[in-house]
């Protein structure tokens, strides 16, 4: 390969437990899997930007306004970059981009990080992370930096524990003897519009109970006390005061008062399961995992509203099959969930989350970005 070609690989990513905790500064638990979208760059000499995927129609040009859906994530890459140069770049892979598994990350720290190398720029771990979450965030969706610190980190055969300001992270060892199984709801999860704003409420309320507790900056990492007790000194519903609706740009109704109480008591609590979890994954403790999954769904699902007939089905049916617990992955609103199992359930719990949309597959711990 000569120098005026890069190929970059990006893995996706299934986050264990940890959801809708990174953007209150909050710890999760992802791992890095095997499907991985490619991205190749070649120079070009009239300093525009061109890109073509192998999967999706429309053609991306970093010199005019408008692009294909596939490709909104490209123009602040671009801008970030700020090379004088030119780029063709194609892009292919196997990863799923129906929403769960991380394609938009992996997207956008693939293109970076191959615009970069053409550029003649390698930069460091930390670097590149930041600027996949300008990149990201500048889509209107005011996400956390778990999948970009992931991606970039991930290191084979383990999950990351990480924990936010200022990002750290450890590697726990996925034992032989637990198996985790993807599958598809078979309802996109959509990444615009109705449901980025349900997102970026939800980031809205989740800063207006760190308010409404004291906490400055308002993250709900940085509460302090019995979480019972915060709980109960939330309202249950209250009007974002203009600090926290001001965080998000895509919350167009900062006067709607939303459910603090509920989405708070998930993040808090969903933060005290990714600790339990990380110490049953190292220690292959099968039954405290599955049921550690199996709370998470429930508060997802009823607390913070963001699972959807098709995921309750699959998680439904992952632990008729012998999964020891089952939950939505990523953001929810559709999209993938995931299940754990011992090694004599894979072949049955596969075949059962497959049976949902035809899409199920078993997770091996991956690298990150290469």
């Amino acid at each position: 390969m000569s120098r005026d070609t890069i190929t970059v690989s990006a893995p996706g990513r299934v986050n264990l437990i940890g959801e809708h905790t990174d953007y209150s500064l909050l710890p999760v638990l992802p791992l890095a899997i095997q499907l991985r979208l490619r991205v190749r760059a070649e120079a070009a000499d009239d300093g525009v930007v061109e890109a073509r995927s192998a999967r999706f129609d429309g053609l991306f040009r970093s010199d005019e306004p408008d692009s294909p859906a596939w490709a909104k994530y490209l123009a602040p890459v671009v801008e970030l970059v700020g090379s004088e140069h030119g780029a063709l770049l194609t892009i292919d892979g196997d990863l799923p981009s129906t929403g769960g598994l991380s394609s938009s990350s992996a997207l956008t720290v693939a293109s970076l990080l191959a615009l970069l190398r053409l550029d003649g720029r390698d930069p460091d771990p930390a670097e590149l992370v930041d600027l996949a979450v300008q990149a990201e965030r500048a889509t209107g969706v005011e996400g956390g930096a778990m999948d970009q610190t992931l991606i970039v980190n991930a290191e084979r055969g383990t999950a990351l524990r990480i924990r936010f300001d200022p990002i750290s992270w450890h590697a726990v060892d996925v034992p032989e003897n637990i198996a985790f199984i993807a599958g598809y709801s078979g309802t996109v999860a959509p990444k615009a519009g109705a449901a980025r704003e349900a997102y970026n409420v939800r980031v809205v309320g989740t800063r207006t109970a760190a308010i409404l507790l004291g906490a400055d900056p308002p993250f709900l990492a940085n509460v302090d006390g019995d979480i019972a007790d915060l709980i109960a000194a939330l309202p249950e519903m209250a009007v974002a005061p203009p600090e926290a609706a001001g965080l998000s740009a895509a919350f167009s109704e900062p006067q709607k008062a939303v459910p603090i109480r509920a989405w708070a008591r998930h993040v808090l609590t969903e933060a005290q399961r990714v600790d339990v979890a990380a110490t049953a994954l190292a220690a292959g403790d099968l039954p405290t995992l599955g049921g550690l999954f199996n709370e998470s769904h429930a508060s997802l699902a009823g607390d913070f509203g963001v699972s959807t007939p098709g995921l309750d089905l699959l998680v439904e049916v992952a632990r008729n099959a012998g999964a020891s617990g089952a939950r939505l992955t990523g953001a929810g609103f559709g999209g993938w969930g995931v299940a754990v199992c011992g090694l004599d359930h894979v072949d049955a719990v596969t075949e059962a989350m497959g049976a949902v949309a035809g899409q199920a597959f078993r997770v091996k711990p991956s690298g990150g970005v290469t």
